[in-house]
């Protein structure tokens, strides 16, 4: 059983049973977590999104408090049975949150499919989870295609380092123009600064704060 310690921990990266509460406003403010990321949207022969897929880092501090409770043989490591585990109780407990993924045409939002399974590893001391997903309904390559990667409750970091951790790959990979966006957090608190309260910062449907600040990939078709 996760000790209360590591499971509060679990919880509030996402990574636990979505039914317990976040503990306090303010924990959901600020990131806690970090991961290191890189995207691809995947075209296909049909001209259309085939699926996108993630690869997640996480930072080492995180990573050993997943080892703690999932090591559930205490041989130090994350046999495969147990990587399976923590793919299974992830995959279960992002799904309120979207998988943290955000997809939209022309600036309006489009459902997307769960993921089959989300596949985790652990080397070098770091967490790695990977997935991809689809949209709900086929996509063309159409208009403008966004994708942004966050966590809408804030307590976790989904960053990409380079700009070429951000791809757009497949058959149309040369038909259509790839662009990154980076939002400069100064100028988002600023154009904002009348709606930093603490009912700004509370998790609910309404809340766009965390969208603003996310790094999105574009392509336009």
């Amino acid at each position: 059983m996760f000790s209360k310690r590591i499971s509060n921990v679990l919880l509030l990266a996402g990574i636990c049973a979505s039914t317990v509460a976040f503990s306090t406003h303010t924990s959901q403010a600020h990131p806690h977590v970090f991961a290191e990321a890189n995207l691809e949207i995947l075209s296909n022969d049909a001209g259309n999104v085939e699926e996108i897929r993630h690869v997640w880092r996480f930072d080492e501090f995180f990573s050993a408090s997943v080892l703690i409770d999932f090591d559930t043989n205490s041989n130090l490591k994350l046999d495969p049975e147990e990587l399976e585990e923590i793919g299974n109780v992830v995959h279960k407990s992002l799904a309120e949150f979207g998988y943290y993924t955000d997809l939209e045409v022309n600036g309006q939002s489009v459902s997307m499919a769960a993921p089959d399974m989300i596949i985790a590893d652990y080397v070098d001391d770091q967490l790695l989870m990977f997935f991809a997903m689809s949209p709900a309904h086929p996509l063309k390559l159409e208009g403008k295609i966004s994708v942004g990667v966050f966590d809408p409750t804030f307590y976790a970091s989904i960053d990409f380092l380079n700009d070429t951790d951000l791809k757009f790959t497949g058959p149309y990979e040369n038909q259509c123009k790839k662009s990154v966006l980076r939002p400069d957090p100064d100028e988002v608190l600023a154009q904002n600064e009348g709606s930093l309260t603490e009912a700004f910062y509370d998790e609910n449907d309404e809340n766009d704060f965390s969208k603003m600040f996310a790094t999105r990939l574009e392509v336009s078709c």
